[in-house]
């Protein structure tokens, strides 16, 4: 299995702007320098496993979906948090819907 480098720094930099995060604000919050996570956003630079989990931890995504494993963050949301409310594929589809929805709505609050 390869690992697509400029799939996870093109969803790193995509979260990071819904959330309203500049790369400064990010790096501060993994302690990186704003020049090695430019590096990882545009593909240059491979990240460690573990600073993909504090890039993960610190926008609120799973590493699925940072690397690609999950085709869409609202997916990736809707998985995360209705696993335990028993929806169904239909159900998950119109959560996933209203997430899309909403997210423009809630980044300009968060």
């Amino acid at each position: 299995m390869d690992i697509n480098f400029s799939v996870i720094g093109s969803r790193i930099r995509e979260v990071r702007s819904l959330r309203g995060y500049t790369s400064e604000v990010l790096s501060e919050k993994v302690n990186l320098s704003s020049e090695s996570l430019r590096h990882i956003e545009i593909g240059a630079s491979k990240p460690s496993l573990k600073t993909l989990f504090a890039i993960a931890e610190a926008l609120d995504v799973s590493l699925d979906y940072l690397t690609g494993r999950t085709p869409s963050l609202q997916e990736s949301f809707a998985a995360d948090h209705a696993s335990g409310l028993n929806l169904n594929q239909k159900q998950l589809n119109m959560l996933s819907e209203v997430i899309t929805d909403m997210i423009p709505i809630v980044s300009k609050y968060v």
